[in-house]
């Protein structure tokens, strides 16, 4: 063969890529849970289980910077994937957004996909579709594109937490192009966002696999993928990663921490979540007086459960708030533990020992059963039958005759806005219960008012009295309690550098997950 036509079939192997490409040597990663949503639309599930997961997947127009400050739970705003912002005025903000971000299926984000994320055709605005996730935008107006870069968005009155509401649930950017093509449900199951990881597999009641976006704006992810396996049984997800078949492992209970730091290749990453758990209270039989309501939440010794199911690792809020808010009350009253007085309370209604039904699902709050079972004797104790039933599912909670159930609250934005104005306030489930319309709470015209300056007042001091307003009145009525901020703490391998936030997003970015 001449010398020209080697030269030549070597060109030829190299145009047709004949030759080996490099492999793609970066781990996979398997994150043993406790369960997986049934849908990754963002602002239809947004509870503890899926935003694991979405956390990933989607990006917002203003990113929250956790661990700006080296806590997990700072509140400092950053660029996403908007790169500025800019107030017009106490209702405007207008944002010009990164150009060149390309979603999962290669299509360029622009404006067209903020005002639809943001739009009724999704869930915010005027008649959503789904109408749930509007609370946590409750003054949204519109969005008006200012180019392909750069939208407005407008609110219907003053909003002085309009830039926190953009960094936080409800607000992912989707693509509206696949969205409209295949419709809420099937995005669902197979979503389309611009984050550093996108859908591979998915197999119902076994795991959701996420593979690399490599073209993610925010720099080449450090894992090939990212696995999350369903594993109910703490037992299991410990032996798990003592095996090798898990890398992470959620929701480690602390009667189990001695047992991971007596392996040499395993640690663990704890931190106190902004997320509060709960008992709500169905008005309901015996529970539509309100003294009864009282009676189950004086009877409560918080400080007993730390101790023993979380080694006082964590802590009870002094009402709905947390030290966080920007307008925290220092000196609003704990929760009161007072028996005798829940006891007297109970005689005083005149209570037949009627039973109560307390219903909870299994293996979704880490600790909660034995919570409940210690409750149940403090209940007994002043006179209140309470009958435990452990449930499957949630269907199985909400069905009909349950008069107690678990919740818990995240507190999205340092401020009522974040947590207790949506979760409790007039727009909300507790108030407006579809499911179940008997069970609705009734609250006084006046604590509806004060959650509504709380809304639309821009002077903190008018905003901060009422906000105590309304505490105190959500007090008095008791449609549910509080009972401690829980200690989240994870199990991982030794050579992964990750770092765990005070929600329950499990930040994948590469600059939060690295291997040694």
């Amino acid at each position: 063969m001449s010398l020209m036509r080697a030269l030549a079939v070597a060109c030829a192997f190299l145009l047709a890529g004949s030759l080996p490409t490099l492999a793609d040597d970066r781990p996979d990663l398997t994150i043993a849970v406790n369960d997986i949503p049934g849908s990754l639309e963002g602002i239809e599930e947004m509870g503890n289980i899926a935003v694991r997961i979405t956390y990933s997947v989607f990006d917002t127009l203003i990113r929250r910077d956790f661990n700006s400050d080296g806590s997990g739970r700072s509140s400092e705003l950053v660029p996403g994937l908007a790169t500025s912002w800019e107030r017009v005025d106490s209702r405007t903000l207008d944002l010009t957004l990164r150009e060149g971000v390309l979603f999962h299926n290669g299509d360029e984000f622009t404006s067209d996909d903020v005002v639809f994320s943001l739009g009724a055709g999704r869930g915010h605005g005027f008649n959503p579709a789904i109408p749930a996730a509007d609370r946590f935008l409750t003054t949204l107006s519109h969005v008006e594109p200012l180019g392909k870069y750069k939208v407005r968005i407008v609110s219907k009155q003053p909003d002085v937490m309009l830039e926190q509401r953009l960094a936080g649930y409800a607000v992912y950017m989707v693509n509206a192009r696949e969205y409209l093509t295949v419709g809420k449900d099937a995005y669902g199951r197979k979503p389309i966002g611009t984050g550093p990881f996108k859908m591979a597999e998915w197999v119902d009641g076994e795991f959701v696999r996420l593979e690399a976006h490599d073209d993610y704006w925010g720099g080449k992810p450090t894992a090939k993928q990212a696995t999350f396996t369903i594993v109910p049984e703490i037992s299991a997800r410990i032996a798990g990663l003592v095996s090798g078949e898990y890398d992470i492992a959620v929701n480690i209970p602390p009667d189990q921490f001695s047992v991971i730091e007596g392996y040499d290749d395993l640690k663990l990453a704890q931190i106190v979540l902004d997320n509060t758990h709960m008992l709500v209270f169905h008005p309901n039989g015996p529970l539509e007086d309100k003294r009864i309501r009282q009676a189950l939440s004086l009877s409560i010794d918080r400080n007993l459960l730390r101790q023993a199911l979380w080694n006082d690792g964590n802590y009870t809020p002094n009402g709905h708030q947390l030290p966080s808010y920007v307008m925290y009350m220092e000196d609003y009253p704990d929760f009161a533990f007072d028996p005798e007085w829940a006891k007297a309370l109970v005689q005083e209604t005149g209570y037949q020992d009627e039973e109560i039904i307390y219903r909870l699902p299994l293996n979704y709050y880490l600790l909660s059963l034995e919570a409940a079972q210690a409750m149940q004797q403090m209940w007994k104790s002043v006179g209140l039958n309470v009958k435990l039933e452990p449930v499957e599912n949630w269907t199985q909670v909400r069905a009909e005759g349950t008069l107690i159930r678990p919740w818990s609250n995240t507190h999205r934005m340092p401020d009522p806005l974040g947590s207790f104005v949506p979760q409790w306030g007039p727009s909300s489930g507790i108030q407006k219960n579809k499911r179940n319309p008997h069970r609705s709470w009734s609250a006084p015209q006046a604590f509806n008012d004060a959650l509504a300056d709380i809304v639309a007042k821009t002077d903190m001091e008018v905003r901060r009295d009422a906000y105590r307003k309304a505490l105190d009145l959500w007090i008095d009525e008791a449609p549910g309690t509080m009972l401690y901020n829980p200690l989240e703490t994870y199990a991982m391998r030794k050579s992964i550098t990750w770092a765990p936030y005070s929600l329950y997003y499990m930040d994948l970015r590469p600059d939060n997950l690295s291997f040694n």
